[in-house]
């Protein structure tokens, strides 16, 4: 089964209160159990009427690893979309367009009732798909109290139950509450087997603070002027949260019980202030209005207050009131809505419209402290019962039963949709009308790129940058990964799930195709001439390559995804100019580091190839920025089989070398000649070796780089040169890969790596490995490698003459191919963990 999850509802104005809480919630919950039982695929719609919401709502979810393709949709919209019937109907065509070619077994929609601003939830009803269309429904209030919210001569009277009737035509409706189903089959006449209550659940960022079970921060109440106990409401200011009614309620109280507490109040509505600085001003200096607060500053209110008041006139659940409990808070709560069904203890509950008996039960449980105690009983534990695992469980129960069901009537009524556009008359007559009377070509243009969206079905590109192989390929370190993810991610786009657009940099054209250095380089099938790249929507933009100076020249093409709803990525070989300076060439550091600083500061992901790569990279964010707008980060390891697609063979010469060795044990180096890899202690444990009369050979691969003319000198002058010491400074594939087949051992002396590829080349081999004692070569190769600390030759020495054969493992390396398959996993969001991909 395959389901669409549309979360503009996230993207709103909804995204930081309840409903987009709930949304996010749920969405991330479903998606896990559907890729952990393996029975659904999952696609995220996201809505690309505003690219900034949209950008951050993609770093929520790859934040918290909702492994889901995304597909991006779009429409024509204005400033406040259902102001205007022509953009409003245009939209609603469109998103159904978009529905029905995703080939979803089901489109879940999280809200329905989104306007006030350039978004709409239109979306055309029909059966053209047989896709089960499917909504979320939280609450009717504007229903249950009309003469409150549906004020006859405003929008919200035509525009909300225009909203309701097509609430109606949905397959299936998930109700958070039993009271919410109820509300939808007595007012709207719905049939109850169109509906399935699945409840809500905690937070997951207030249970983990709820379980953290940490001392009550005093220091934050007393900075809010809270330094006596204290009642609790939260709110947000709306008429049927009935704030006003727990200030009257507290000032009811005997003088005695109120003088004793203060009354501690979050959003409020205009009529809470006016009451305090009216009729009620005699409490005022006694109650505090904090506005909106986090989640930690929260969690201290529900864990730190003498009682949480919740006098509610309406809830469609009631998460307040979970939360309150989740932290053993003593709860007094409405009876009204669906609060009965939240609460675990019933002697809580108080009628809101009998203020009196509101004040009487609120006196109670300040005086009495074996009540409070008593309404404490079990609230953590009813709370932690509301997991989103089980409103996940049962909402994809709902969904499969009512695809199922949409199924078999699609099959019987309509045949199946081809995977053409299928416009009817009204579609065309709409968007006809629409163009006719627009002022601009943006309509035109959004209509035309909202029609291509559909026709790829939500299929994804993905830009890989390769400039710096193009300007400049020296056949080692990352021109060979990048080189090597490059064809694998082609291979992996022949599988259809996206398409794969080498690009590049050019000087006088800008961003460009690659096409001519993949077909004649590279070897890939792909047509076409190096015309200049158009962003579409929802790229993926990966800037593999090395391309760290002048990062502004791909400024326009960051903007250009953006603005189109895409991703902009980043691979992360190493940090080492920043880390060790020292050892690299003088012009890197800062080139280096403003890359470093750009991108962090605006791209949205960092692929690492090491964990310990990632872990330098997030502790030098810890330093640098802070947690709200910082990149995620993941792990892909590297390949190991070395050039992908190729088996070279070796050239004679190595093949004659190896052979006059065959009576002397050879041991291998490979990487460039620079200060890092720190050439000399492995000379010098061979030296030390070689005047105890061992017969070892000391095999260099790598040509000269920086700083280490005297190293370079030394070599090219040793005595040993030529009989136990060999420095090839070029060797093919084919060679190294026999040089490797045949070593005795295999040397690794750096100060640090990102990853350390021939490490695991070698290892693959079962080559036995003799290693720093560095993070990286830990991680790749663990207990297959013996270890020295870095700089001791003695023991590095020791090591060398304990070397035989049989001392090898094999180190479980991956392929190019397969290491491939995960990059374009991570790349796609569909990685099942945060953690390391590989």
């Amino acid at each position: 089964m395959r389901i669409a999850y549309d979360m503009q509802a996230c993207q709103t104005d909804s995204r930081d209160r309840g409903i987009g809480r709930f949304a996010d919630n749920l969405v991330r919950a479903m998606v896990h159990a559907s890729a952990v039982r393996g029975d659904a695929d999952s696609v995220i719609a996201l809505d690309a009427a505003d690219p900034v919401s949209l950008r951050a709502l993609r770093h929520r979810l790859r934040q918290n690893a909702v492994a889901a393709q995304t597909a991006v949709y779009t429409y024509p919209t204005s400033p406040f979309i259902d102001f205007d019937p022509l953009r409003a109907g245009a939209a609603a065509a469109l998103r159904g367009q978009f529905c029905d070619h995703l080939k979803t077994d089901a489109y879940v929609v999280l809200s329905h009732f989104e306007t006030g601003a350039s978004f709409t939830t239109g979306l055309r009803q029909d059966d053209r798909s047989g896709t089960a269309r499917i909504a979320v429904a939280y609450d009717l209030i504007p229903l249950v109290f009309p003469e409150n919210y549906l004020r006859s001569g405003e929008f919200i009277s035509t525009w909300y139950p225009a909203k309701c009737a097509e609430l109606k035509r949905f397959d299936l409706l998930l109700a958070i509450s039993q009271t919410t189903r109820n509300d939808l089959m007595r007012l709207l006449d719905i049939p109850a087997e169109r509906i399935r209550v699945i409840g809500a659940g905690l937070d997951p960022a207030l249970a983990r603070l709820a379980q953290a079970e940490a001392p009550v921060d005093d220091a934050l109440l007393k900075a809010r002027g809270i330094n006596e106990p204290f009642v609790l409401v939260v709110s947000n200011g709306d008429w049927r949260k009935n704030t006003l009614g727990a200030v009257e309620a507290f000032a009811r109280l005997p003088r005695a019980v109120r003088d004793e507490q203060l009354l501690v109040l979050t959003q409020v509505g205009r009529d809470v202030h006016k009451a305090l600085a009216g009729r009620l001003r005699h409490v005022s200096p006694r109650v505090r209005i904090l506005g909106k607060v986090d989640d930690f500053a929260l969690a201290t209110l529900y864990r730190s207050c003498r009682i949480f008041f919740f006098p509610s006139f309406y809830e469609g659940f009631g998460l307040p009131v979970l939360e309150a409990m989740a932290f053993g808070a003593p709860v007094l709560s409405s009876n009204q809505g669906s609060l009965p069904e939240v609460v675990h203890d019933h002697r809580c509950l108080f009628d809101p419209h009998d203020p009196e008996a509101a004040t009487a039960l609120l006196a109670k449980a300040l005086e009495d402290a074996d009540f409070r105690e008593s309404l404490r009983s079990g609230a953590a534990e009813r709370a932690r019962s509301h997991t989103w695992e089980r409103c996940a469980d049962l909402a994809l129960a709902g969904i499969r039963d009512a695809a199922e069901t949409k199924r078999q009537s699609h099959r019987t009524h309509s045949s199946s949709m081809s995977g053409s556009l299928c416009l009817d008359g009204d579609e065309i007559a709409l968007w006809s009308e629409l163009l006719a009377n627009s002022e601009s070509e943006h309509d035109l243009l959004t209509l035309e790129t909202a029609l291509h969206i559909v026709a790829r079905s939500g299929k994804r590109r993905i830009l890989v940058d390769i400039s710096e192989v193009i300007r400049l390929d020296a056949r080692t370190g990352i021109q060979r990964v990048v080189r090597n993810f490059c064809v694998g991610l082609h291979a992996q786009a022949q599988g259809g799930e996206f398409e794969l657009c080498p690009i590049y940099w050019r000087q006088k054209e800008g961003i460009c195709h690659a096409r001519k250095y993949a077909r004649e380089q590279l070897g890939l099938m792909v047509s076409g001439a190096d015309e200049a790249v158009q962003v579409q929507h929802n790229d993926v933009l990966f800037m593999l390559d090395s391309s760290w100076w002048m990062p502004e020249r791909f400024a326009d093409l960051h903007a250009a995804v953006w603005a189109h709803g895409g991703e902009v990525l980043w691979m992360v070989y190493d940090l080492v100019p920043v880390l060790y300076p020292h050892t690299c060439n003088p012009t890197v550091l800062p080139a280096f580091r403003h890359w470093l600083d750009q991108a962090i500061a605006s791209c949205d992901g960092f692929i690492c190839i090491s964990d310990a790569t990632r872990a330098d990279l997030e502790h030098f964010m810890d330093e640098s920025c802070g947690a709200e707008r910082r990149p995620w980060t993941r792990t892909v390891h590297l390949g190991c089989d070395l050039e992908s697609g190729r088996n070279e063979e070796p050239s004679q010469q190595i093949v004659e070398l190896v052979r006059g060795m065959s009576s002397k044990r050879m041991f291998l180096s490979v990487g460039t000649l620079e200060p890092r890899k720190d050439y000399p202690t492995i000379l010098t444990a061979f030296e030390r070796r070689w005047l105890r009369g061992a017969d070892d050979v000391m095999v260099i691969v790598g040509k000269q780089g920086w700083n280490v003319e005297d190293l370079a000198s030394a070599l090219r002058t040793h005595g040993e040169l030529g009989k136990r010491l060999l420095w090839l400074e070029t060797v093919g594939d084919g060679d190294l890969r026999y040089l490797m087949q045949h070593a005795t051992g295999f040397v690794q002396a750096s100060l640090a790596e990102g990853y350390g590829l021939p490490v695991a080349e070698a290892g693959a081999f079962g080559v036995p490995l003799l290693l720093s004692d560095i993070p990286v070569f830990r991680e790749l190769a663990g207990d297959a490698a013996c270890y020295f600390d870095v700089g001791d030759a003695t023991v590095l020495a020791q090591l060398i003459g304990s070397v035989t054969p049989k001392n090898g493992k094999i180190v479980n390396a991956r392929t190019w191919q397969e290491m491939s398959a995960t990059l374009s996993r991570v790349l796609l969001g569909v990685e099942g963990t945060p953690r390391q991909a590989s």
